[in-house]
């Protein structure tokens, strides 16, 4: 049984400096998406024109189609995180056992892995804070 295909209309919203690589961060961050190895299609894709925010910063969005399988369309969501998401395609979409688990397992498995860099993260910030701490002190008794 082919595994059916599902368009999605989705945003992406980025901010950075210079202007003009605002635009072009967008475009490579959807070329990377139809290289990444999955089977997606983007199309209808159109670029706002970057607004300065504060202080240099600027901010644009890039709102486009795209299509693919339902375990494709998941990678690419907790890849990319879309800051949009509507569903385009107007039948039911139906999803086998082995694809949900496949889904399930692919979330869980980000899931701890974002874990972990918090916890990483949260002990480093520890570390530092211990260590800022001490030069304080060092910096006091002098």
């Amino acid at each position: 049984m082919a595994e059916e295909e599902i368009e999605l209309k989705c945003t992406i919203e980025l901010m950075g400096k210079p202007k003009e690589a605002v635009i072009d961060s967008l475009k490579k961050i959807l070329s990377n998406v139809e290289e990444n190895g999955k089977k997606l299609e983007i199309k209808e894709e159109s670029y706002a024109e970057p607004k300065e925010v504060k202080d240099g910063f600027y901010s644009s969005f890039a709102d486009f189609k795209i299509k693919g399988s339902v375990i494709d369309l998941f990678g690419f969501v907790m890849d990319y995180a879309p800051s949009s998401i509507e569903v385009m395609t107007t039948k039911d979409a139906k999803l086998s056992i082995t694809d949900l688990q496949a889904l399930l397992n692919d979330l869980s498995g980000r899931m701890n892995e974002m874990d972990q860099r918090l916890k990483i993260f949260s002990g480093q910030t520890i570390l530092l804070s211990q260590q800022l701490e001490e030069l304080k002190k060092k910096i006091e008794m002098k």
